[in-house]
This record gives C-alpha cells, structure tokens and sequence, in this order.
C-alpha cells in the first residue's frame, strides 16, 4: 500500500506498507516507493526491506530478507 503524504511546502513524502501495515519504506523518492510497492506483493509477511548499508545489502538482485530475532 502506498501513501502519499505532502508537507506545508508541497513536497512529497511516500510510505510503502504490507499487507499487516507495517512501514516497509519512508522516502521522498516516488521511484523508490512505486518500485518497492510493486514488489511488495511477492514478499511474505515476515520479510522486511534490505537497504544498502545493512549486513549482507551487497548481496545482488536481493530486496527482501528474514526479520532478525534478537535475544540477551
């Protein structure tokens, strides 16, 4: 699902949700959201968005990857 948000000055602001409502991506870059929302279809519900930067992003052609379970 994606929604578009506009501030007091008329810029953009486009947030991609799953199908849970979940934020996947918050950008100003409608490319980015129309691209992830297109995509977000194919991905299972406990998937969330790699972006670059994040351990394992050099990985190619990859945009989804598993929620980590963190323990102490």
């Amino acid at each position: 699902m994606l929604i578009v948000d506009y501030d007091e000055l008329g810029i953009a602001t486009y947030t991609v949700c799953n199908n849970q409502g979940l934020c996947l991506i918050r950008t100003t870059s409608s490319r980015i959201a129309n691209y992830v929302e297109r995509h977000v279809i194919y991905a299972a519900p406990d998937l969330r968005l790699m972006v670059g930067g994040d351990p394992g992003s050099r990985t190619p052609k990859l945009i989804w990857r598993h929620i980590r379970k963190i323990s102490k």
